[in-house]
């Protein structure tokens, strides 16, 4: 290992051997990646990729690593492993230490020896589907760019934040809603009137993941029948599961989970992009803000969760999910 840490770095697909994997035993490496990370915060340079099995030294903040090759560990988390910048250091860092990340796999998509998970297509297993084109719609000419002025943070509100490890639905978890056409509390019929021009058009996935955030941010209370303006107090929207899913994709109105399939079409798992949604029909919504790992196994999502909960935003298993009866779903109207 000393002469790991302190030797001349091999050239490409010379293989080596790191502290790595179940047991903190022996876990081949190679430099199969161009890329680097920058990390956010100091963070320890570890012998595996478990922080149980030892550091080598603590790393600053702002360092770039050099990458050379990734792992994802049995807890389903990403680690790479590199080499500090400037120096001949090399150990595994786990990549949510990381601000910055470019890959640049030259080989073996940048895994480590044997670690290249299966076709990401394999994790829709059963529920594969033949994936439509979302269909045609007067609104497809009109330029998302023009539709909402939606930002990340609604400076009216103070930040104050959601849950950011929520609690994962049970199998027979039913979320309560409100009824689908109540009206649109606190909107008057001048500005409504004004406003429904921007409602229900193409809409790209920035502005859904900001549309998202901003009630995160807010910690919208979760409720059946109360409603919560949208980042650019265009429109009103039912604080529930369904209806915080309607407000992110600036729908017309707030929908529930029997009726979002309506405006929506069903996608395979391994094609989910942040805007998309994971539905169980007539039970619960979640919203789909990126993958977490990179074999797309796991993926972050936010939702307006329970009475008990209000907003969260965590990470969750394909398995769980699928296992619970979810599917994934694409709004017809979403662009990249």
């Amino acid at each position: 290992m000393g002469a790991l840490l302190a030797g001349v770095v091999p050239s490409l697909a010379i293989q080596n051997w790191a502290y790595a994997a179940a047991g903190c035993g022996s876990q081949p490496v190679a430099n199969n990646d161009d890329g680097f990370i920058v990390l956010g915060e100091s963070a320890p340079l570890h012998k595996a990729p478990y922080n149980a099995c030892g550091v080598f030294q603590t790393v600053p903040a702002n360092t770039k690593i050099w990458t050379w090759c990734t792992i994802e560990n049995d807890y389903g988390n990403t680690w790479i492993w590199g080499r500090i910048d400037g120096t001949q250091n090399q150990g595994w860092m786990y990549i949510e230490h990381a601000k910055q990340v470019e890959e640049a796999p030259t080989s073996n998509d940048g895994w480590c020896p044997g670690e290249a998970p299966a076709d990401p297509d394999a994790i829709d297993g059963a529920d594969r589907i033949v994936e439509q084109a979302p269909p045609a719609d007067a609104d497809d000419a009109l330029p998302p760019a023009d539709f909402d002025p939606a930002t990340d943070v609604d400076t009216a509100v103070p930040t104050v934040g959601g849950a950011e490890k929520g609690v994962e639905p049970d199998a027979d978890y039913v979320a309560p809603e409100g009824d689908e056409d109540a009206p649109d509390a606190g909107t008057s019929t001048l500005a409504a009137a004004a406003t429904a021009l921007k409602y229900g058009k193409p809409i790209k996935r920035t502005k859904v993941i900001a549309r998202a955030k901003n009630w995160y941010s807010r910690n919208v209370q979760y409720s059946q029948s109360a409603y919560a303006w949208d980042v650019n107090h265009g429109k009103k929207f039912r604080t529930d599961c369904s209806g915080f899913v309607s407000m992110s994709w600036a729908l017309t109105s707030s929908r529930t989970t029997r009726t979002l399939d309506g405006v929506s079409h069903r996608i395979n798992w391994s094609s989910l992009k942040p805007g998309d949604m994971v539905l169980r029909s007539g039970h619960h919504v979640q919203l789909f803000e990126k993958w977490a790992n990179k074999a797309h196994t796991r993926f972050w999502l936010y939702e307006e969760g329970n009475p008990n909960s209000d907003m969260n935003h965590y990470k969750l298993y394909v398995s769980t999910a699928k296992s619970n009866g979810f599917k994934p779903w694409r709004y017809n109207k979403i662009r990249d």
